[in-house]
C-alpha cells in the first residue's frame, strides 16, 4: 500500500501550509538568533512582537504570508515598515514543502533530510545576508543530524516505501537510503552518503576552507573567510559527503567571484571588502546536490 493513498499535487497542496508556518519560523530564527542579549535569542517561549516598537502581534496579523498583505507591509501598531524579507521567507517555506513530493519521495528518510536541509539553507542564505553571520546554534546540530541520518539504512537497507506518481502508477522508493532517488519528476538514483563518507565530509569541510583562509591570511594580511563559512561547509559534508562538498565550495566561490569582480570594478567595493559567502554556499548547493554528477561528467567531456 502506499505511504500516503494520495497524489503528489495533493500532497503538495496540504504541505505547502505547513511549510508557510515553517517560513514563519525561519523569520524568527533569522531576526532573533544574531542578536546579542540571550533574552533576545529566545525563539521558543518569547512571544512575537514588532522590532520597531516592541508592541505584540497580534494572532490574525501574524498568518504567514497573509498578515503581511492584510497590513501592507506594516506593523499595525506603530507604521512600521515590515521588510520584504518576512513575506519571502515564508513564501519560499512555501514552496520548499509544496515542491519536496516532487523531488523526493514523501516519507523517506531523503525527503525528511532534504526539507531540513533547504530549511537551514533559508535561514542561514538570509541571516548571512543581513547580518553577515552564521548562527552556531544552528549549524553545530546540523552536523551531527547529517551524521544521524547515515545510521537508519545500515540496519534497515532493504525497506520499501510505495508512493502514487501518477493515475494507476506506483513507485517503490528505498525508505531509509541517504542520498538522492526516484520521485515523481526527479528520475535520478544516486549513491548512499555512508557514515565514513559523512564524516569525512565534515572534517573536509571544516579543514580544507579553514586551510584556504590561512593561506590567504599569510598573503593578504587578512581574514577571507569568515569560521561560521568553514562550519556550514562542515554540515553540508556531513548531510552530502565529501565530494559534494567539495563541489558546493568551487562553485559557491565561482558564484562569490562573478558578484565581487563587477563591484569591485564599479568601486562599489574593495578587495578587503567582506561578501555574504554562506549565502553563494546556500545558492550553490540545491546545483551541485542535483546536477552535480551531470555537471562533472560534461567538464570531464570537454576536457578529453
Amino acid at each position: 500500500m502506499p505511504f500516503l493513498d494520495l497524489p503528489p499535487w495533493m500532497i503538495s497542496a496540504l504541505l505547502a501550509p505547513f511549510g508557510l508556518v515553517v517560513g514563519s519560523f525561519g523569520n524568527v530564527l533569522i531576526h532573533r538568533l544574531p542578536q546579542e542579549e540571550p533574552a533576545d535569542r529566545n525563539v521558543i517561549t518569547k512571544a512575537s512582537h514588532c522590532p520597531g516598537c516592541k508592541a505584540k502581534i497580534k494572532p490574525w496579523h501574524n498568518v504567514p504570508l497573509f498578515g503581511w498583505l492584510w497590513l501592507r507591509g506594516r506593523c499595525a501598531a506603530c507604521g512600521w515598515r515590515i521588510p520584504l524579507r518576512y513575506p519571502l521567507v515564508e513564501l519560499l517555506g512555501g514552496l520548499l514543502f509544496a515542491v519536496s513530493p516532487w523531488i523526493f519521495p514523501v516519507g523517506s528518510l531523503i525527503w525528511f533530510k532534504g526539507l531540513i536541509c533547504g530549511f537551514a539553507l533559508i535561514v542561514l542564505f538570509f541571516t548571512d545576508f543581513t547580518e553577515m553571520m552564521l548562527p552556531d546554534v544552528l549549524q553545530f546540530p546540523l552536523m551531527g543530524l547529517g551524521i544521524l541520518f547515515t545510521l537508519p539504512q545500515i540496519f534497515r537497507p532493504e525497506t520499501l516505501l510505495t508512493i502514487w506518481t501518477g493515475p494507476d502508477r506506483l513507485l517503490q522508493a528505498l525508505a531509509f537510503h541517504n542520498g538522492l532517488q526516484p520521485s515523481p519528476a526527479y528520475h535520478g538514483f544516486e549513491p548512499a552518503v555512508t557514515w565514513s563518507q559523512s564524516l569525512i565530509g565534515l572534517a573536509v569541510g571544516y579543514g580544507v576552507p579553514a586551510l584556504m583562509n590561512q593561506i590567504y591570511k599569510w598573503i593578504r594580511k587578512t581574514d577571507g573567510l569568515g569560521m561560521g563559512d568553514f562550519k556550514m561547509l562542515a554540515w553540508l559534508g556531513a548531510f552530502w559527503g565529501w565530494g559534494p562538498m567539495l563541489g558546493i565550495l568551487f562553485l559557491g566561490a565561482g558564484l562569490g567571484t562573478a558578484v565581487g569582480l563587477p563591484l569591485m570594478l564599479l568601486r562599489r567595493s574593495s578587495s578587503q571588502t567582506m561578501l555574504p559567502f554562506g549565502c553563494f554556499l546556500a545558492l550553490a548547493t540545491p546545483v551541485v546536490v542535483f546536477f552535480g554528477r551531470a555537471l562533472w561528467l560534461g567538464y570531464l567531456g570537454w576536457m578529453g
